[in-house]
């Protein structure tokens, strides 16, 4: 099974775990059915879980990037990091607009999983770090958030964000491969 196989997996998987989380966050009582359009703003709650989890999992790229910009020596991951940030903002923002239009609102952080995983690494030093970055940052976190974007392309109701998720799709293969491209190679101190 490759890389595209195992993210459908795990999107399947994961699909209803993370369903749960992020339902409790999009509407009061807590008993949204994914695919049921809103009544106030004609926006499905499976538009609206896609807003949260690809703006949890966008932001979380960007911290995660900016924390191995300090602690990372090996300039193969600063790099990788650096590209991270140039990429993954723009994505953001235009992630945030996109929702504001369609009177969605977009989370303000990175939600408790990836807060979790932000610590956790904010603990790591030196090769340690690296190859968590590696495996969370650069592998995990690029495969959900495929994931996120895929499930999106084919089953979201909004034809903007359905758009908005398939336009991202190839950049997040990309930065998957690079993932394991780059930051495998034999690390070059700065």
């Amino acid at each position: 099974m490759g890389i595209v196989g195992l993210s459908a997996a795990i999107a399947f998987t994961s699909y209803s775990h993370l369903n749960q989380k992020a339902n409790a966050q999009i509407t009061p009582n807590n008993t949204p059915t994914p695919g049921v359009r809103n009544q106030q703003t004609n926006i499905s709650d499976l538009d609206r879980l896609y807003v949260l989890e690809a703006g949890w999992g966008g932001t979380a790229e960007v911290q995660l990037a900016q924390l191995a910009l300090q602690k990372s020596k090996n300039n193969n991951v600063r790099q990788y990091a650096q590209q991270m940030i140039r990429e993954h903002t723009p994505v953001n923002q235009q992630l945030i607009q996109l929702a504001t239009r369609k009177g969605i609102t977009p989370p303000t952080d990175v939600g408790p999983k990836y807060q979790a995983l932000i610590a956790k690494l904010s603990q790591l030093s030196g090769s340690s770090f690296d190859q968590a970055y590696k495996n969370e940052a650069g592998m995990n976190l690029h495969m959900e958030y495929l994931a996120v974007q895929r499930r999106q392309s084919q089953l979201g109701q909004d034809p903007d964000l359905r758009r908005f998720a398939a336009k991202n799709i190839p950049a997040v293969q990309k930065h998957l491969q690079m993932s394991g491209d780059r930051i495998s190679t034999p690390p070059t101190q700065r």
